[in-house]
């Protein structure tokens, strides 16, 4: 119900070693029924504990259409860095799929010096059996275009700017 079953297991760790503490700070000794079993987590060092990076807010998220919150749900467990992906939005210069539910954009943050991540993620969905797996009819990153009727990137007219030229984002199109 949103919790998985990972930070389950280090959130019990945690619980376990903060327990364990307490009761040694305090000299109390429980009877050994009640000490908590050894497990590998609570043998883990501290920095195996450490938190999840929180996943990407996903602007509009209900109003998209399945296959693009699939695709937004992958970015979001594949690629943590990503903090926003927009989805749904009133209106395109350019296409009718955001309006429609069937875009998202990603989001690169730290774009200007970050494109590798962009580029792992562009290309990740524009290979053929990822395109096929989640229904993607288009990527478009930094001026190119990739579709899945002519499955190679190639260079886009000159749109104007950063965002309008895809530079700061990753626009990942879904299929009907």
């Amino acid at each position: 119900m949103g919790i998985s079953r990972r930070r389950l297991a280090i959130w019990a760790a945690s619980a376990t070693s903060t327990l364990a503490l307490a009761v040694g700070s305090f000299g109390v000794a429980l009877p050994a029924s009640a000490k908590p079993a050894p497990s590998a987590a609570s043998a883990a060092p501290a920095a195996a504990t450490t938190s999840v990076k929180p996943k990407a807010k996903v602007h509009n998220y209900k109003r998209l259409s399945k296959k693009a919150k699939r695709v937004a749900n992958k970015v979001r467990d594949k690629w943590r860095s990503v903090k926003s992906i927009g989805g749904w939005r009133a209106g395109s210069k350019y296409s009718g799929d955001h309006p429609a539910g069937r875009a998202i954009d990603v989001m690169i943050p730290k774009w200007k010096k970050n494109s590798a991540l962009g580029w792992s993620i562009a290309k990740y969905f524009a290979n053929r059996k990822n395109a096929k797996k989640y229904g993607i009819h288009y990527v478009i990153f930094r001026q190119k275009i990739w579709t899945t009727q002519s499955p190679h990137w190639r260079k886009m007219a000159n749109r104007g700017g950063a965002t309008a030229n895809h530079f700061d984002h990753v626009h990942i199109s879904v299929k009907r």
